[in-house]
Parts: C-alpha cells; structure tokens; sequence
C-alpha cells in the first residue's frame, strides 16, 4: 500500500460514508507526494500580506468602478467566494511571484486532512470546522433571509472529476455541521433549485456554457447563493487582470493604498497581451517568457517560451493569449526508486476573504503537476 492509498484508507475510517462510493481505484497513484516543502516562516508572513491586499484591492471602491467601466455594469451578488486560492512560484532569492488566483481551488479539505494523516501541525490557524462560519458568512453577505438548511456541490458530472474524493469529503464535513447536503450534476436544474447554497467547482467560471444555463439564473436572481461565483472571478480571478496589475497606467487610474499596491507590484509578475501588432517584438523576447490562454485553467495551451515553435506561438495570437514573465518554480531533490531526482513545486494558499487558511505545496516534474509521477504530488508546507 503506498502513501496514497494509505491516505484513502485514513479517509475511509474518518468518514465511512466513503466505503459507499467504492473510489479506490479512482484516486490518484501519486496523489501525495512523501516530500515535505520546508520554507522560511517570512514567506508564510508574505503571503499573508499578498492575501490582505489583494482582498483590499477587491473591496476598493476605485477598482471596483474601473472594472465596471471597462466590462460594463458588474452584477454584485454580496457575497464573497469560498475555496479561494493564491498559487505561488519561490524565486531563488525566496521571494513569492503570484502565478494565478483561483475561486474554486481544489484541495484545501484534502489538503488539512493530509496534515492530520501525517501528524503534522496544519500552517495555520485553521481547523476545517472553521468552513460551516465561511458557509453562514456567504448567505450573510448576500443578505439571503433563509436560513442555512440545504448545500448542493455541483459540477459537470462530478463522478468524473479528478478529486471526486474531495466533493465526498466535504459532503460528509457538510452534513456534520447540520446541514443537508447533496452532489449534483450542474444541470440538475431541479435538484439545484431546492439548495439554499451552492458550491459551484465549475471551470466555467463566468457561466457562460450551454451547461450552465439553469445555474447562472439561480446566480442572477438570487434564488439560492452560489459561491465561488463570477463576480468574484472577474475582480480577483481572471489572468487578464495580471495586464492591468503590472500596468503603470493601471495603477495611475486607481486610487489605492500605497503599501498594499507596492505588495501587489512586488508579486505580481510583467504581463502583456498577445496581439497581431506584437507579436515578432513578443517573439524575439520569447525565451523569458511564458504564454498562457486568458480563459483556460489549469496548463491547458500553456507554453514556455524557450521551448515554442513558431507556428503554435502564431497559433496563441488568435486564442486570446498573455505573454508573461517567466517565474521558474523553485526545485527540490526528492527520493524516488530509482534515486534522488529533481522535482518542481509550487505553493497553493487557501483564503476566504483576507483570512489566510492554510498551504500546501505541489510537486512535480514537467510543466504541471499530472499526479502520477512517483515522488510528486500534494505535499505538506512546513514554516520555520
């Protein structure tokens, strides 16, 4: 039995609900990783100052008319959005470079339960009871007058997911609290009618896809709360605000606090679009730089640039793509079967709002954790 496995088993006893679904064969061979990432206890301290300030610059008034006039009015359903993360490379010099932000994170569950399963202190004050005040918080901020009674966690066919595991987990964690809780497909319609909040793990984070039709009304009239959502996406989410972010004119625009925009300038890494018009100056800069779609998630069309032939580089300016600076992850040396080997990693922190609830590190080789190299894969982060 290997170290993932082991886990399922640890899983299995804490919640026997479980056992039920039969996923042993489901979860990922490397799921876990026997590494852990041993950091300095400032780095800890920046990533909850990154956290604080971009959840300041969230709730800016300024930044949050210069997004309404540049994509128009901006339906504010009141709440937050919960599972957020902040993904970070480690630069040589041990600073943090901010990689995306994410509104549906997976792992944050998992993530606390592997601390516990490997009897390590969880890296910060956290305790996965602490979600059911997250959960009470979103129907607050919405001002939805129902109380909390029933949760749906919904996605594209769940059962298919990669971390169906996870929507179990937190199903069970749910009901512990009192509440009703329920899986269902994102089309349902029925069945998400009948939540009075949902926890959306769609990747169609502006619910725009045939598939989310029924839940984008729900979203826009208020029926039920559906966290994270679009609004959140839009503000904090979307890799083309990193264009804005590390903009000069960006920030001339935007009356912000002074010591919260030197943090965010500080991680946030140089990114332009990719267009017609620079595209051979973008080329012919190419090596120091990475390219990602604007809509995608995840490492899909993502492309470093040392490594692009021209034609998927030509390919990437009719996809609505970012050419950004190149943060390579920091490594480390991990103990495999067949020896010691390097490994890549990178650092996943959990938030709800500005509170900083925890990290874990992800480990891999190639360009994005696959899950099934041996040696990599999530990780505990230990500060010091």
């Amino acid at each position: 039995m290997n170290l993932s496995q082991s886990f399922y088993a640890y899983l299995c006893q804490k919640y026997p609900k479980l056992q039920d679904e039969a996923l042993e064969n489901t979860v990922a061979p490397y799921l876990l990783s026997p590494q852990q990432i041993q950091l300095s206890s400032q780095i800890k301290s920046d990533v909850m100052a990154t956290i604080e300030a971009f959840q300041n610059l969230r709730d800016s008034k300024s930044y949050q008319n210069f997004m309404s006039t540049k994509w128009g009015p901006l339906f504010r359903p009141g709440n937050s959005s919960l599972f957020m993360s902040y993904d970070f490379h480690v630069t040589q010099e041990g600073q943090i470079k901010l990689i995306e932000i994410n509104t549906n994170a997976s792992f944050l569950g998992l993530g606390w339960e592997m601390n516990q399963f490997q009897k390590l202190d969880w890296n910060a004050d956290f305790n996965l009871s602490d979600l059911k005040k997250c959960l009470l918080s979103e129907l607050s901020l919405a001002e939805f007058k129902k109380p909390l009674n029933k949760i749906i966690i919904t996605d594209e066919a769940p059962p298919s997911q990669k971390l169906y595991l996870e929507f179990i987990v937190y199903r069970e964690l749910f009901k512990s609290f009192g509440f009703d809780c329920e899986i269902v497909d994102i089309g349902e319609v029925d069945k998400l009618k009948t939540a009075d909040l949902i926890y959306n793990r769609s990747t169609d984070f502006y619910l725009e896809q045939p598939q989310s039709k029924y839940l984008k009304e729900i979203y826009l009239n208020k029926t039920s709360i559906v966290s994270p959502q679009p609004y959140e996406y839009r503000l904090l989410a979307d890799k083309e605000n990193f264009i804005d972010w590390s903009s000069d004119e960006f920030w001339k625009n935007v009356d912000f606090n002074e010591m919260y925009k030197k943090i965010i300038r500080s991680v946030v890494p140089e990114t332009r679009n990719l267009t017609f018009r620079n595209r051979d100056q973008i080329w012919s800069e190419r090596k120091n730089l990475f390219f990602k779609p604007k809509r995608a998630f995840g490492s899909k069309s993502a492309f470093k640039g040392a490594s692009i032939a021209r034609k998927a580089f030509e390919s990437l300016v009719d996809q609505e793509s970012l050419a950004q600076e190149m943060i390579p992850p920091s490594e480390l040396e991990v103990q495999t079967p067949t020896g010691p080997q390097k490994f890549k990693y990178d650092l996943r922190c959990y938030a709800y709002q500005n509170q900083y609830q925890g990290c874990v590190g992800r480990i891999y080789q190639g360009q994005v954790t696959n899950l099934k190299t041996e040696g990599g894969g999530f990780a505990p982060v230990v500060f010091k």
